[in-house]
């Protein structure tokens, strides 16, 4: 008789190949899958009954921003587990914890504070590197597992400061130095956060001379591109150049159109898309399932006024000149104007006024819309969350059906309740995975063994985890069970907090972490290498 350290039967298998689904029996030894196939009388210690219930390969999360999330104590920072998600990929946006230094730690820290949601208080950043950082997350262990791209604008601001200048021949020499170590020790890639200063201040050579060192190790870059409004078109010629010049991996990160004026054009920006696939380009997208956008509202503060960081930033703010209020303003009004500007939270500041519209605020401060903004974020000291509700649902769906699409959050994992952040994050955080299955199941747009593709096949072939993505014999056993009727996102913009429906079981490399619902005390995650590490 066959024995396994867990066996999952009566559930119906998607296992990731593209096949139907069907009913089959996973035995799992170790981190890995032992067995798929016909029930067979095993033995194990543990037996998951999926009766009526998907098993299928864990969702991998390609853009999240979970970097200092393990290190919380006290707390546990399961949204993402709760939906559904086993690898998280970490350093987006051209945001990154690491690499860092003595020389520069204060001030990546109140870089990367100001781009994260969470209050990070007396934290110091005291891994300098991927090793430093995988040793630390091992010790604590995450909620999920962990994966790490390095952000360009941590890495330009610990080389060369979070000055608006080119970089001299010696500098970005430092960069790419910098970058081939990460790479070398398991980073993914590099990501680009072009509308966040010190990464918008890089230009075309840069970022290609970067992108070479990325395709020598076969690493990704991605990027939030200069512009997915007014100037996408552009923006997307100018990455698409890149890739052509280096010949990397490119991912798209949060694919959207923002702006009414924008919307409809969804079809011809993924012709451009495909026409780069056709010409021989590694190009794939993600994108998470919602019409409001998120980031700080530092945002519609122009790239020269950031000039220094953030500490200088809030100094033009605290007396803003007409000049700065006019480009303030004319960036709101792309973003769809202040009553579409969703306040999530003033950090304890202005209690009264967190889920407040950015107009509601300026009519209690009794002032225009773009001062009020500069108030916040002078007070706040550059960190002040928002959600933009500038999206529309069909330019969403079509991007959704695309079969180089896939799902990431731009989220973060969070506690389930006030004990850490006391305002609604966006709900991405909290019910990206689940939402994008009720969506998919409401508007009938795909098959689900489509979806579960989307959700952990592409990612998994993106980032080059060939033993990831699917429910066979040898793979790692990280799996996610649910029920495909009834998963649902439960959480809304002025209650996100909330755990979403129909997600029962989640493995990670082989251990369970969720189980009938209700996380497993302890912390499962470690940190993921790239394979050519």
């Amino acid at each position: 008789m066959s024995t396994a350290d867990i066996l999952i039967e009566n559930g119906l298998v998607i296992d990731g190949s593209g096949a139907a689904a069907y009913p089959a029996s996973v035995e799992i030894t170790g981190d890995r899958i032992s067995y798929v196939g016909p029930e067979r009388g095993t033995q194990a210690a543990k037996v998951i009954d999926a009766s009526g219930l998907v098993v299928s390969p864990g969702f991998i999360d390609i853009h999240s921003h979970s970097d200092l999330t393990p290190f919380f104590k006290g707390y546990f920072m399961d949204s993402k587990l709760c939906q559904g998600i086993c690898l998280e990929i970490v350093g987006n946006c051209g945001i990154s914890c690491l690499p860092t230094n003595d020389a520069c730690r204060a001030e990546t820290k109140e870089f990367v504070g100001a781009g994260l949601e969470l209050p990070l208080g007396d934290m110091v950043l005291q891994d300098d590197t991927i090793v430093d950082y995988k040793k630390h997350v091992d010790s604590v262990r995450a909620a999920t597992d962990i994966g790490v791209l390095i952000g360009h604008g941590t890495l330009r601001g610990t080389v060369m400061g979070f000055d608006m200048r080119p970089p001299t021949i010696e500098e970005l020499k430092k960069m790419g130095e910098a970058l081939e170590f990460e790479l070398q020790n398991g980073a993914f890639g590099m990501s680009l956060g072009l509308i966040y200063p010190p990464s918008s201040y890089g230009d075309l050579n840069e970022f290609v001379y970067l992108a070479k060192i990325l395709k020598k190790y076969d690493a990704i870059l991605t990027v939030h591109m200069r512009s997915e409004s007014t100037k996408i078109f552009e923006a997307v010629d100018e990455m698409l150049e890149v890739a052509r010049q280096s010949q990397v991996h490119l991912e798209i990160s949060h694919f959207k159109l923002i702006g009414k004026p924008q919307w409809g054009k969804a079809t011809q920006l993924l012709d451009k898309i495909r026409k780069a696939q056709a010409e021989g380009l590694e190009v794939t997208c993600d994108q998470y399932p919602y019409l409001a956008t998120s980031t700080n509202l530092a945002a519609l503060v122009p790239g020269w006024a950031q000039s220094g960081g953030y500490e200088k930033m809030c100094e033009r703010l605290a007396d803003p000149s007409e000049q700065l209020l006019k480009e303030i303003g004319e960036e709101m009004e792309r973003r769809g104007g202040s009553a579409k500007i969703l306040v999530v939270s003033t950090r304890n500041k202005y209690p009264e006024l967190d889920g407040k519209m950015l107009s509601d605020i300026a009519e209690a401060f009794e002032t225009a819309p773009e001062r009020a903004a500069a108030r916040l974020l002078a007070e706040l000291g550059g960190g002040v969350p928002c959600c933009y509700f500038c999206l529309d649902e069909q330019d969403m769906l079509q991007i959704m059906a695309q079969p180089f699409v896939s799902v990431g959050t731009d989220g973060y994992s969070m506690p389930l309740d006030d004990s850490l952040f006391k305002g609604n994050p966006h709900p991405r955080s909290f019910g990206t995975f689940p939402r994008f299955f009720q969506t998919v199941r409401e508007h009938q747009l795909m098959p689900l063994e489509k979806a579960v593709e989307k959700a952990a096949v592409l990612p998994a072939k993106v980032l080059g985890l060939s033993d990831w993505g699917k429910v066979k014999e040898g793979y790692i056993a990280s799996l996610t069970i649910f029920d495909p009727e009834t998963i649902e996102d439960k959480s809304t913009y002025l209650d996100s907090k909330k755990q979403p429906a129909g997600i029962f079981y989640v493995l990670l490399k082989g251990k369970l972490a969720l189980e009938n619902g209700t996380r497993i005390p302890q912390n499962q995650g470690t940190v993921v290498l790239h394979p050519l590490s």
